[in-house]
């Protein structure tokens, strides 16, 4: 192996972490680390000090150009537009393996979402994968000052909304768990009890049609908001999603670093549920049930 290619697959993870948690898109994330793949090896490396600093720079700035890009193509998307999920284990322990991959949660690239492109880079770069300053400067041909006005701007934008950065692992699963149960049972009474009164419902069906939706399950178009119009909302869906779907099957995944509700019809995913928390209470919910966001998570077969 060259040793471009070798300095390239060394880099390779952390160019694909920033560009899925720049864009919410796996497949256009790896389009462009092959795009920076193939710009590097015509590249005269040998002049590159910083061999690193210059592919985060190159996979950044490809970032930061599909997102302005992509802005009219958000306008345009039916409903709610969720990140795309990342599974980072596989559903059968046999073939279980951590991805070497750095994931935010649904919740916080939705959050990030609030960001202008370039906010969005120097605040991923800085407060999730722990550049300098003078890093930053160099990536983004800036001053390290105005590295930290924008990182300012950033912060003020998302507001107290930073410390959802903060999970406990354990508290999330087990309330995930209770959700499950409940859910899974008819139980909503028990279900109110999860629920914070400010609590917010995001589902993404990307407006395609589906066995769910052709059983009146089709995705909100709008965010549900306070803990009323949630609860009647899993009224309606709860009894038939749960009960009347026994094809359905559930079973918990990691996904984007935290445990989510993935189901099932047969071999192929038809939604997955994440949840955000804000002391033992959930505060968000987000549903993906887009199907080419879901092409990625397949169940394998008990005989495999």
């Amino acid at each position: 192996m060259d040793y471009r290619t070798a300095t390239f697959l060394e880099y390779k993870n952390l160019l694909f972490s920033i560009a899925y948690n720049m864009l919410g898109n796996v497949d256009a994330a790896e389009d462009l680390v092959q795009d920076t793949f193939l710009k590097w090896m015509e590249m005269p490396v040998e002049d590159v000090r910083h061999r690193k600093a210059y592919l985060v720079k190159m996979i950044t700035n490809k970032s930061i150009n599909y997102l302005h890009s992509a802005r009219l193509k958000r306008e345009e998307y039916i409903g709610i537009w969720l990140p795309e999920p990342l599974q980072q284990y596989t559903s059968n322990p046999a073939y279980r393996q951590v991805e070497m991959y750095h994931a935010l949660s649904i919740g916080m690239m939705v959050l990030l979402e609030k960001l202008t492109p370039q906010e969005r880079a120097i605040f991923l770069l800085k407060e999730v994968f722990a550049y300098d300053y003078y890093e930053l400067a160099e990536i983004f041909d800036r001053s390290e000052d105005n590295c930290r006005q924008i990182l300012k701007r950033a912060k003020d934008n998302l507001g107290k909304e930073t410390r959802r950065f903060e999970v406990d692992i354990k508290a999330h699963e087990k309330i995930l768990q209770n959700f499950l149960l409940a859910a899974s049972e008819g139980r909503v009474e028990e279900l109110v009890q999860l629920l914070k009164e400010d609590i917010t419902l995001f589902a993404d069906g990307g407006g395609t049609v589906t066995a769910l939706n052709r059983k009146r399950l089709s995705a909100p178009l709008n965010p549900i908001y306070g803990k009323e119009n949630v609860i009647r909302l899993l009224k309606g869906v709860v009894p038939v999603y749960y009960r009347d779907m026994p094809e359905i099957s559930r079973e918990i995944t990691l996904a984007n670093g935290l445990p989510s509700i993935i189901s099932y019809s047969g071999t192929s995913a038809v939604s997955i549920v994440s949840i955000e928390l804000e002391g033992e209470q959930i505060k968000n919910i987000y549903i993906q049930t887009n199907p080419e966001k879901l092409k990625r998570f397949t169940k394998l077969s008990q005989d495999e």
